[in-house]
């Protein structure tokens, strides 16, 4: 009782601030040009280190003469990035109400872009309750899964960007837009990753499970998770200490975002195998300066494969995986992945002494898949992205 009606008190909040905000931006807008053709761009409100952050560096070197601001907590370990660029804007300040109310474009990689309360906002536009400007959603990876929530009757875009060839096909067949909403543009990040990812690899095998769920079992529970126990064991697996030691490797375990809460749980006594948390790692250059990518699902593989990088798939869960996380989609990691597939640690490793043996090479098969999957491979994802959105 205590929660649904703690749940209506900040929807009511929301409701009253959309409402002020919006009569204050109609005013703002008709007398102060400052408050007109703003672009509003941002990732999850407290970090800058996926698609918002590059695509808004684009827009901020390549088009200073627009407004445009980028919504950022000011704790952030990633708001000097924003500060040195300038238009930072504190989250959930008067002024991001404002300027969110006032844009022109609202520009992000979740869905409701840049809204001071992502899920309440979310909820609010299903019933047609949103903010006046474009809403561009950038992604910060490439659909694979089915998503339902993503469907149009339960979300509303006026640009979806896809990464991916088959990807944008499967959201344009399947997810209900209108034909001009889904477009096939190439990721934000991707410029960056692949003007950085011409320069040698550091002898790093990086090993990135995804997350599991809202409902996966939790605090001292989590320790009797399949996940935690095959993450653990191979972390401390005697053969793969003796594979970092034999060719000078370093293994670095990121989990995803929503798992690092648990990252402390995890423990290794070799000097080899590096626990990497979000607060001092990021991600594109992990992905940049490995030489060889594990994970179970992640869709941080495609960055990889985008990259030419061998990749590993230890699913060590598959059983259970789908009961936790999204139906599948069109991806099948046999049939479509750009790596092998292994259910088990000794199957793992095996695949894992092939790649070192073979010195760290994508297979030709599965450089053929990566060709097919991302038709679209250079450094001009950012400036398609801009032309599509100054053209909605």
């Amino acid at each position: 009782m205590k929660h649904k009606f703690l749940r209506a008190l900040c929807y009511l909040k929301e409701l009253l601030a959309m409402l002020l905000c919006k009569l204050l931006g109609a005013v703002c807008r008709a007398f102060i040009p400052a408050y007109r053709g703003i672009w509003l761009v941002g990732e999850r409100g407290t970090d800058a280190r996926d698609n918002g952050y590059w695509f808004y560096r684009y827009l901020r070197t390549q088009h200073p003469e627009l407004r445009a601001y980028y919504v950022i907590t000011a704790d952030s370990p990633d708001a000097a990035k924003i500060n040195a660029l300038g238009g930072a804007v504190q989250r959930c300040s008067f002024r991001h109400y404002l300027l969110y109310y006032c844009a022109d474009y609202l520009v992000g990689t979740h869905v409701q872009p840049c809204a001071p309360d992502l899920i309440v906002h979310y909820h609010l536009a299903a019933k047609g309750i949103r903010a006046r400007g474009k809403q561009v959603f950038l992604q910060h990876g490439v659909i694979k899964d089915e998503m339902q929530w993503l469907h149009r009757e339960n979300l509303y875009l006026d640009l979806f960007i896809c990464g991916a060839k088959p990807e944008y096909e499967y959201i344009r067949d399947i997810y209900g837009f209108v034909p001009k909403v889904p477009r096939y543009l190439g990721l934000a990040r991707w410029d960056n990753l692949l003007r950085a990812g011409q320069a040698p690899c550091k002898k790093i095998i990086l090993f990135m499970p995804t997350w599991r769920g809202a409902h996966y079992p939790d605090g001292e529970a989590f320790r009797g998770t399949q996940f935690y126990q095959s993450c653990q064991a191979l972390l401390n697996s005697p053969r793969l200490h003796k594979m970092l030691e034999q060719y000078d490797y370093t293994l670095v375990f990121y989990p995803h975002i929503e798992m690092q809460k648990h990252l402390a749980q995890f423990h290794t006594d070799s000097a080899r195998v590096c626990l990497a948390d979000s607060t001092t790692h990021d991600v594109q250059q992990l992905l940049l300066d490995c030489t060889l990518l594990i994970t179970d699902y992640s869709s941080v593989f495609f960055d990889v494969a985008y990259l030419e990088k061998p990749e590993l798939y230890y699913q060590f869960d598959e059983a259970e995986f789908r009961q936790y996380h999204y139906k599948q989609g069109y991806f099948d990691y046999r049939r479509d992945g750009f790596g092998p597939v292994c259910t088990t640690e000794e199957a793992l490793l095996q695949a894992l002494e092939t790649a070192l043996q073979n010195g760290m090479q994508m297979p030709p098969e599965y450089k053929a898949r990566t060709a097919a999957f991302f038709p679209l491979r250079d450094t001009q994802n950012c400036a398609r992205t801009y032309e599509a959105i100054c053209g909605l």
